[in-house]
């Protein structure tokens, strides 16, 4: 592992007064980004679990929880074919009391420097096109006439 991050939104709604609270939900994103030559699936595997470990315990579902992820992100010169294949395949969620206390979910992700590619699972659609926009910044057209 090579870094974490953390976010953390708390949001609330109320009439007139902020003792007159209707709503209140926290949403949490915990990040961990792992660094290493070549992705294999048991070092795919070791990492999602630490960082699946890692983030369940930051996780406190109460009243006021909304949904939390974890997202396991990966920088990597290449990859396996396996690795990419399990990554995609990769869906763990988890609802709270029948999703009365919120949800988690775990997003991945694989940046692969040597194909430079971003490939994500399903729920880390989303971190993929961030990623790829990062990467891949569009340039502007600097026109006379702009819309």
């Amino acid at each position: 592992m090579v870094a974490t991050a953390f976010f953390h939104v708390h949001g609330v709604k109320y009439v007139l007064v902020k003792r007159a609270q209707l709503w209140a939900a926290d949403n949490n994103e915990f990040v961990y980004f792992f660094s290493c030559p070549h992705l294999t699936v048991e070092r795919y595997e070791q990492c999602l679990q630490l960082a699946y470990d890692r983030g369940s315990q930051l996780i406190h579902p109460d009243e006021n929880h909304m949904s939390s992820y974890i997202v396991a992100l990966f920088l990597c010169d290449s990859c396996d074919a396996e690795a990419k294949k399990r990554l995609k395949r990769c869906r763990i969620r988890k609802s709270f009391q029948f999703s009365l206390k919120g949800w988690m979910e775990v997003h991945t992700a694989v940046v692969d420097l040597g194909m430079d590619s971003v490939t994500a699972n399903s729920d880390g659609r989303k971190t993929a096109e961030f990623l790829k926009s990062v990467l891949h910044p569009k340039r502007k057209k600097r026109g006379l006439f702009r819309k």
